[in-house]
C-alpha cells in the first residue's frame, strides 16, 4: 500500500472519530415534570413548627443507643394528629427501637412509598462546637446539633410530610410508610436488618424507599450551582482483619524481614487495588449532569465521559479530587496499625492492621478478598474478613427517582438533578436486597461547610432548609400517587 492511500486511511479514520466524539454523548436521567396540584400550604410557618421539634429531637442523645426516647417523641407527635404508629423493640436491648406509621392507598398490594430515616447519630466530641451539640440552639436561622442534618432533620422533613398528607387528606393511590429505624450507624443489626429478618412482613406491597444517601448542593460542584444529588446506588464494603508474625529482635541488628516491615510491605502493595479509574453507566450519567451547567469545553467532555480520549482529559481532574476517586474507583484505607511496641530497641514478634475497602457495584466482594489474600501470601501476612458486602444500585429510570427529580429542579428554580453513588453505605443497601428501590436525598441544598458537619462539627441546618424539604417531599408524595394514577 501507497504512502498516500495510509495517509487517506489514517485520515478517514480521524474523521469518523471526529464525527464519533462530537456525535456521541452519555445518556442523562428523565425528570418528570409535576402536574400534580398540591394544596396551598405556608410552608414557612410549618417550618417554624418543624424547627421547634427538631431542636427537642437533637436534645434527645441518641448516640448509638437510647432510640426508644427519641421514638416516643416522634409517636407523640403523630399521637396528636391521631396517626397511631408501631414500636419495634430489639429483644433483649430495650433502647434499641424501631418506629412505624402507615397510611394505606386504594391498593395496598403494591408500589407502596416508605419515607425512612434513622433515630441514632454518632458521637460528638463537645470541645470543637461552637454550640453545645445536644441543645438543639438556634442562632437566627439556624439549628445546630448532632443529627441536624445526618439524619433528624431529614426524618422531621419526612414526618411533616407524612403529617401533612394526612391533615390534608391527601388521596393515596398505593400505602405511604413513615418508618424512623434505630442503629443505623453501627450496622443495622437491631434496626434496618432485624426488621427486615424478623419483621419482613411490614415491607409486603411496598417497592419504593426514600432515604438518606444523597444531599442536595450549592457552590460545590461548579460556581454558582444548585444540584440534588440523588443517591441510587452505593459501594460495597470489604472490611479486612491482618496479621503478621515473626521472630522479635533487637532493633540494632534488624533481620531481612521481620513482622512490622512486612505488614508496611504489604500495605504498600495492596494500595495497588485501587489504582484503576472506572466510569460506569451510575457515573457517566452524574458526569453528563455536570455537563449540563458548565461551561465549553467542560461541557463537552463531561457529556463524553467514556470517550477514549476525552477520558484521558477527565482522569486528571477525577484523580485530583478524592470525592471522584471514591465514585469511581475501589479504594483502600488503611484503618489501622500496631506493631504491640514494647520498646524502642525491641523488633515485636506480630503486627496487626485493618483494611476498609470501598467497592463499586458490579464488582465481587469475594474475588477482592481473595486478590488481598494472594497479596498477603507474598508478603507472609494472613488477612481475614470482618465483614463483606457487595455494592447495590436502583435504576436510575426508576418512577419515584424521576418524580424526585422534577420535583426538586421544580421548587427550586436553576436547579439541577444528578444520579450519585454513594461511597459510604445506608440502610438502603439491605433494603435493595428484598428487591426495594431505593433513592437517598436530603432534598436541601447544602454549602461544602454544611456537609462537612455530617459526623463533623458544627453540624447544622437552616430553618429556610426544612422548608424546602418539607416541600419536596410532600410534592413528591403527590406526585407520585398521581403518575400511578395516570
Amino acid at each position: 500500500m501507497s504512502l498516500k492511500k495510509i495517509g487517506i486511511a489514517l485520515a478517514a479514520l480521524l474523521a469518523i472519530f471526529i464525527l464519533y466524539t462530537i456525535g456521541f454523548t452519555e445518556r442523562g436521567i428523565n425528570p418528570i415534570t409535576p402536574t400534580s396540584k398540591a394544596p396551598d400550604i405556608d410552608y414557612s410557618a410549618l417550618s417554624e413548627e418543624a424547627a421547634k421539634d427538631l431542636q427537642a429531637y437533637i436534645r434527645i442523645a441518641t448516640v448509638r443507643n437510647r432510640e426508644r426516647e427519641g421514638a416516643l417523641f416522634l409517636k407523640s407527635i403523630l399521637d396528636k394528629r391521631g396517626i397511631p404508629s408501631k414500636l419495634f423493640e430489639y429483644p433483649g436491648k430495650p433502647d434499641r427501637v424501631s418506629i412505624l406509621a402507615e397510611m394505606k392507598g386504594k391498593d395496598p398490594s403494591k408500589e407502596g412509598l416508605i419515607l425512612t430515616n434513622h433515630i441514632d447519630v454518632v458521637e460528638a466530641d463537645a470541645k470543637e462546637w461552637e454550640q453545645p451539640p445536644f441543645a438543639g440552639i438556634r442562632k437566627g436561622d439556624r439549628i445546630y446539633g448532632r443529627g441536624a442534618v445526618d439524619v433528624k432533620g431529614l426524618g422531621i422533613m419526612e414526618l411533616y410530610a407524612f403529617l401533612l398528607v394526612h391533615e390534608k387528606k391527601i388521596p393515596l393511590e398505593r400505602n405511604l410508610m413513615f418508618l424512623a429505624v434505630a442503629d443505623e450507624e453501627s450496622r443495622s443489626i437491631h434496626g434496618t436488618r432485624f426488621l427486615l429478618e424478623k419483621h419482613r412482613e411490614i415491607f409486603n406491597g411496598y417497592e419504593y424507599v426514600l432515604n438518606e444517601g444523597g444531599t442536595g448542593s450549592r457552590d460545590i460542584a461548579i460556581q454558582g450551582s444548585k444540584v440534588f444529588n440523588i443517591q441510587h446506588a452505593e459501594k460495597g464494603a470489604v472490611w479486612l482483619d491482618i496479621k503478621a508474625k515473626a521472630n522479635s529482635g533487637h532493633g540494632s541488628t534488624p533481620p531481612v524481614s521481620y513482622a512490622a516491615k512486612s505488614m508496611v510491605d504489604f500495605l504498600q502493595d495492596v494500595q495497588s487495588l485501587g489504582n484503576k479509574t472506572m466510569i460506569k453507566d451510575e457515573t457517566a450519567a452524574f458526569f453528563y449532569a455536570l455537563g449540563g451547567i458548565s461551561p465549553f469545553p467542560n461541557s463537552f467532555v463531561l457529556k463524553r465521559s467514556r470517550n477514549p480520549l476525552l477520558f484521558l482529559i477527565l482522569k486528571g481532574v477525577i484523580n485530583s479530587n478524592r470525592h471522584l476517586r471514591a465514585m469511581t474507583r475501589n479504594t483502600v484505607s488503611i484503618t489501622g496499625v500496631d506493631s504491640h511496641p514494647v520498646g524502642i530497641n525491641v523488633i515485636t514478634s506480630e503486627t496487626s492492621a485493618s483494611l476498609d475497602i470501598r467497592i463499586l457495584p458490579g464488582q465481587d466482594e469475594k474475588k477482592i478478598l481473595e486478590e488481598v489474600k494472594a497479596i498477603g501470601a507474598k508478603h507472609g501476612v494472613e488477612v481475614s474478613a470482618r465483614h463483606l458486602e457487595s455494592g447495590t444500585i436502583s435504576p436510575m429510570d426508576g418512577l419515584l427517582f424521576r418524580v424526585l427529580a422534577g420535583v426538586a429542579t421544580a421548587v427550586e428554580p436553576g436547579s439541577i438533578a444528578a444520579p450519585f453513588l454513594s461511597p459510604g453505605t445506608t440502610d438502603s443497601s439491605y433494603m435493595r436486597q428484598i428487591g426495594l428501590k431505593c433513592y437517598g436525598l436530603i432534598p436541601a441544598l447544602l454549602s461544602s461547610e454544611e456537609i462537612d458537619g455530617i459526623h463533623g462539627k458544627n453540624e447544622s441546618m437552616t430553618v429556610g432548609q426544612l422548608k424546602t424539604g418539607i416541600e419536596i417531599i410532600f410534592k413528591s408524595v403527590i406526585e407520585y400517587n398521581h403518575q400511578i394514577q395516570k
